[in-house]
């Protein structure tokens, strides 16, 4: 299991690879294809990979991943995005950003605050 939650997929290999991570492994092309044919599919979408732009979409669009938290831990810049799909199975990626810095003090943000008025660490 923890196999199939830490492998990521890697545009520059055709099959599996170890992780640079140290855990799972990277896949590329042929290893997705493959999949899709043995089990009738025709896209995988997966998530919890940071993505810069807020989604991203491999292998001739046949596996997408959504990132969906803007500005990742407080420091990242990234872009997050929602994917819908349509009743045909068409995909369009809602991509947006952080809530400007100013706008941000709201009870998520608070919460999060130490006694200091700064955030943990962990965020940093």
């Amino acid at each position: 299991m923890a196999d199939l939650v830490w492998s990521d997929p890697d545009p520059e290999k055709e099959d599996f690879a170890i992780s640079p991570r140290g855990a799972g492994y990277t896949f590329g092309s042929g290893v997705v294809h493959k999949f899709l044919d043995q089990n009738k599919m025709s896209h995988i979408l997966r998530a919890h990979q940071l993505c810069m732009e807020g989604y991203s979409s491999l292998f001739d669009k046949h596996l997408s991943t959504v990132w969906s938290a803007p500005n990742y831990c407080y420091r990242c810049g990234n872009s997050a995005s929602i994917l819908e799909v349509g009743p045909g199975g068409s995909m369009y990626f809602n991509v947006f950003e952080a809530a400007p810095e100013n706008e941000r003090d709201g009870p998520s943000q608070q919460a999060a605050q130490n006694a200091n008025g700064k955030l943990p660490e962990y965020f940093l």
